[in-house]
């Protein structure tokens, strides 16, 4: 490569930083405060250190075709072939790195790449175009980043003598190495690097997510754990046998509400929410009053609630290389039982892994937008509109034998909040985007409930309500920090009600399964990373951003590298003295997990 050359690639990377400069200001705009200010300026400049390594990855062809360029002679054709590699390789990465921009603030991190296994998903180029037009301040963005980049095609015309060559080629190897390293530190900078120098307290905005994406690529699997030779099962236990006589075949329906907080549920709020008729339902039923999600995406919570598995890995456990493991599910338990169980999402099929999932977890039967056939309910985005679906799962459960168990997964709570045009004005609209969205679901859910109670198998059936996450769109304090982006709603209601009260222990997703074999005197043993809700034990636990969160009846503990520390308020701030029993409780639950999932033993007598 002659210094023509260099120059000329040196230049393209300079533009391309400046892009990701700005994309960067976008991400920090649409996604913090003024109170995430600190060392604002230092972590922006540590951000071109990410930027231009993640930038070079990229670019390597092209600069291998710099270095042919110099070799061969000048033609046109060479020099076209040149721009359509760099502009074929850039752009894509660009809006990549706006989609972030939006799509953050769902996931609380950088995309990595188990977003490719999103995108394959049949329906996602309908959500995409239609996202395009939702968050057009990003399009656009997009657009004016894309016209900047095609300005960079003037290549040089002049060879320089080749007495320069060896030399600017050392020059050459020396900044493409140094700058894909990260500087000259010993390691190659990764992402846990980010924020290391300006000492931000936010490494997502330090990063880029082409970064962030090629570093995931043929990512680590999860290291066997050996805190301790053997785990106490008094202290911590996957193998559960609750000894019960006289196992009762009830149905079993469990409803999981898209992005339902419970921020936006009434009962927990002083009467202030959306779910007038879920409010209705509580004071009939057992609550839970302190329930957390295991995660913050969808594609999490499934195998939290059906199969008691948490997230404590950084890829979601469907799209992880452990997703074809051995595991029970309430479906595989229940069917050995003589059940008939089945899955109701309004989604196209394939939607989130939802339908492979629930292959691999033993539900006989998989209902989606396809087994709906009316076009007219379609929400030209995700799917079936929730009051269409619902009605079409009450008649399907109609349908079935006793006893079954069937899981219902709404989606018209999820981004754009799209609801249907007759029930326009029917709802409060609120101060949010999903208020309005969540109040139709709510009202989906009691019609339902009116259909539902006017058949035979109503009244010999265990519901389950609980949201599948929060919804990072929130405009109450109480709500806004660590603890409060997990908190969701959570019911256990039979029409007889035989279940009511409420139980203020700490309960979580993985609590589920275990809960509703408790409920049913189940008496065969079962393995589950949760335990009952009945229990004494009062704990959620949750992992993002490789740091654990556990949560307790006082305290939250929380854990990263090895480092843990306790705190009293929800917001992390006042550290009060560590429990060493809670460390031990944690520790077993992490190597629990992780041996298990690393040896495929996630069934009873396994591990």
């Amino acid at each position: 490569m002659g210094v023509t050359h260099l120059l000329s690639f040196i230049k393209r990377i300079l533009g391309l930083s400046l892009i990701y400069s700005v994309s960067r200001l976008a991400f920090y705009l649409n996604n913090f405060n003024s109170s995430d200010s600190t060392n604002l300026f230092a972590a922006f400049l540590e951000g071109l250190r990410f930027d231009i390594s993640a930038l070079l990855y990229i670019n390597i062809p092209v600069v291998l075709l710099f270095c042919l360029h110099f070799i061969v002679p000048y033609r046109k054709g060479f020099n076209r072939l040149i721009n359509i590699v760099f502009f074929a390789l850039n752009i894509p990465f660009i809006i990549l790195n706006n989609i972030d921009v939006i799509f953050y603030a769902f996931t609380l991190k950088r995309s990595t790449i188990d977003f490719f296994t999103f995108i394959t998903y049949s329906d996602f180029t309908t959500v995409y175009f239609k996202y395009i037009l939702d968050y057009w301040p990003i399009t656009l963005l997009s657009i004016f980043q894309i016209g900047f980049l095609l300005q960079f095609k003037r290549l040089p015309k002049i060879q320089e003598r080749k007495l320069l060559a060896g030399f600017t080629f050392i020059i050459t190897i020396s900044l493409l190495v140094l700058g894909l390293r990260g500087g000259s530190q010993l390691k190659p900078i990764k992402t846990i690097n980010a924020g290391v120098i300006s000492n931000y307290n936010y490494p997502e905005l330090i990063l880029n997510t082409p970064f962030t994406v090629l570093h995931s690529y043929n990512q680590e699997s999860l290291k066997p754990l050996s805190y301790y030779n053997s785990i106490n099962q008094d202290i911590y236990t996957t193998q559960h046998n609750y000894s019960n006589d006289g196992f009762k075949k009830d149905n079993v329906v469990i409803i999981i509400l898209e992005s339902f907080s419970k921020e936006f549920v009434g009962y927990y709020n002083q009467g202030v929410g959306y779910t007038p008729f879920l409010d209705s339902l509580i004071q009939t039923g057992l609550v839970l009053e302190q329930a957390y999600a295991n995660g913050i995406r969808s594609i999490e919570a499934l195998p939290a609630i059906t199969a008691s598995i948490p997230s404590l890995m950084n890829q979601p456990f469907i799209t992880s290389s452990y997703a074809n493991n051995h595991y029970q599910s309430l479906a595989s338990i229940l069917n050995n039982e003589g059940y008939t169980t089945s899955f109701f999402h309004g989604g196209k099929r394939g939607t989130m892994g939802f339908y492979e999932f629930s292959k691999k977890a033993g539900f006989t039967d998989y209902y989606g937008m396809e087994e709906h056939t009316s076009s007219d309910d379609y929400d030209n985005n995700w799917g079936i509109y929730d009051d269409a679906f619902f009605q079409f799962f009450a008649q399907q459960l109609d349908k079935k034998s006793s006893p079954f168990m069937s899981v219902f997964f709404s989606l018209s709570s999820h981004p754009p909040y799209q609801i249907p045009s007759y029930c326009s004005g029917q709802f409060p609209k609120g101060t949010l985007d999903i208020h309005e969205s969540i109040a139709y679901t709510d009202f989906a859910l009691q019609s339902f409930f009116t259909t539902a109670q006017t058949m035979d198998w109503f009244k010999n059936t265990l519901f389950i309500i609980t949201a599948d996450h929060t919804s990072p769109l929130s405009n109450n304090i109480s709500y806004k920090n660590k603890v409060g982006r997990y908190a969701i709603p959570m019911l256990f209601w039979k029409a007889d009600k035989s279940l009511n009260g409420s139980i203020e222990t700490v309960s979580q997703q993985i609590d589920i399964l275990p809960s509703i074999l408790d409920i049913l005197n189940y008496d065969k043993d079962f393995y589950s990373f949760g335990k009952s809700i009945f229990d004494e034990q009062s704990w959620a636990i949750s992992f993002l951003k490789n740091q654990y969160l556990m949560i307790n009846s006082h305290s939250i503990l929380v854990n990263k590298n090895e480092e843990y520390t306790l705190f009293k308020d929800a917001n992390l701030k006042e550290n009060i003295v560590m429990q060493d029993s809670l460390v031990l409780l944690l520790k077993s639950i992490k190597q629990t997990f992780n041996n298990s999932m690393v040896t495929n033993q996630m069934r009873v007598n396994e591990y």
